[in-house]
């Protein structure tokens, strides 16, 4: 399973892939779409900066103007209560990067950009539901299994913890047939990804370079010694075909997306 990082990623409050929902960040939000939270009056739009920064540097954003209905996409409602978890943990993302940098999270930018994700993500889940992609309950028994060995958790560890970020295991098992619809889909319309030698040495070389960057960065000198490439080599395979299916997801939502009748509210 390629995509249910980003509930791992929402259990754990590390990097969203994010697709954000299935990869599909950035994609859509184009200046013009971005620019649509500036169209509010710019009297209410500087009061409440101060304050939402203020509030979201001690912790939590500011979710208390998020309408109940986020988006619309044909007809189908995107709720507050499918924003607020993935909108919280990438905010907690940001925050500890903006800790590093010193430099403020864009609440409201943020707010945008997860709109426009789950704007995608329904997009690509409604096309596969046309194509009729079927996900049974054993994939998502499957899926619910390796989210939560990649977490190094037991599953009802794992379910514990996305609880904790607002998404009962019904919601959770939901997210997950979405996302295997979405894997389903891009493989019925660009079949397998091919990886090519090339392609695995150019991997395996960024790998090093991480991991020497790393390295420095803590202060350990010498970068500990990466297996040799043919140890590595299904690794690295998986990694390449994921990195592909993720470039494609985005293109094709993209292209969804403009065929799509969308509304969002914020």
């Amino acid at each position: 399973m390629r995509t249910n990082r980003w509930l791992l990623g929402l259990a754990m409050s590390v990097s969203v892939v994010a697709l954000a929902a299935c990869g599909s960040q950035g994609d859509d939000a184009k200046p013009q779409e971005s620019s649509a939270a500036a169209e509010q009056s710019p009297g209410a739009d500087s009061a409440g900066q101060d304050q939402q920064g203020q509030q979201g540097q001690q912790g939590k954003p500011n979710t208390k103007d998020i309408p109940e209905v986020v988006a619309e996409v044909n007809g189908e409602k995107i709720t507050k209560d499918d924003f607020v978890p993935l909108f919280e943990t990438q905010y907690q993302q940001m925050q500890m990067q903006a800790q590093q940098s010193g430099q403020p999270v864009d609440e409201k930018g943020l707010k945008k950009q997860t709109a426009e994700n789950l704007v995608s993500t329904e997009v690509l889940t409604q096309e596969a539901d046309k194509r009729k992609i079927s996900v049974s309950d054993k994939d998502i028994d499957k899926a619910l299994k390796e989210s939560a060995k990649s977490g190094q958790m037991s599953e009802k560890d794992f379910l514990s913890a996305m609880k904790d970020q607002g998404m009962d295991e019904k919601k959770v098992r939901s997210e997950l047939k979405n996302q295997l619809k979405i894997e389903g889909l891009i493989d019925d319309e660009y079949g397998e990804f091919e990886v090519s030698g090339e392609e695995i040495g150019q991997a395996y070389e960024k790998a090093k370079a991480q991991q020497e960057q790393m390295a420095q960065q803590g202060g350990q000198g010498q970068a500990p010694e990466v297996p040799s490439i043919d140890e590595m080599r299904p690794q690295l395979k998986e990694q390449v075909k994921s990195e592909k299916s993720n470039k494609a997801t985005q293109k094709y939502a993209k292209k969804l997306r403009k065929q799509a009748d969308v509304t969002i509210n914020l």
